[in-house]
């Protein structure tokens, strides 16, 4: 089982991923339009833009969050259960501030990733 301070950092790892993603779809998540200025100016658009500046340093956090995580737990436990997470922070987020729909499939997914995630962490 992992202890308090190694589970602290997975979930902290996952908050801050989950918000990175989520600055990220508020920065372009209704611009359909994004690359109809081909590569060059869809670069430019996203590397000029705050918002994305934010959500890469979110990003970022994450990613040392997860490294400290690693450095106290294995890879196969800690990864995934960051993943399950994330999933299950951005299904809320995208449903109570995106307005996107929760199916059926989408909840049986994650029924399935969160009985994979189960199994991962219960010892045999």
């Amino acid at each position: 089982m992992l202890d308090k301070i190694t589970l602290t950092l997975i979930l902290a790892s996952a908050a801050t991923n989950a918000l990175g993603s989520t600055v990220m779809k508020h920065a372009y998540g209704g611009d359909s339009d994004m690359v109809s200025s081909g590569l060059v100016g869809a670069f430019l658009k996203i590397a000029l833009n705050p918002w994305i500046v934010l959500g890469l340093g979110l990003f970022g956090v994450s990613f040392f969050f997860m490294a400290a995580a690693l450095s106290r737990a294995e890879l196969t436990l800690a990864y995934p259960l960051m993943s399950g997470i994330v999933y299950l922070l951005l299904l809320a987020i995208g449903f109570f501030i995106f307005h996107e729909k929760i199916t059926l499939l989408r909840i049986g997914g994650m029924a399935f990733i969160l009985a994979g995630i189960t199994m991962l962490v219960i010892k045999s």
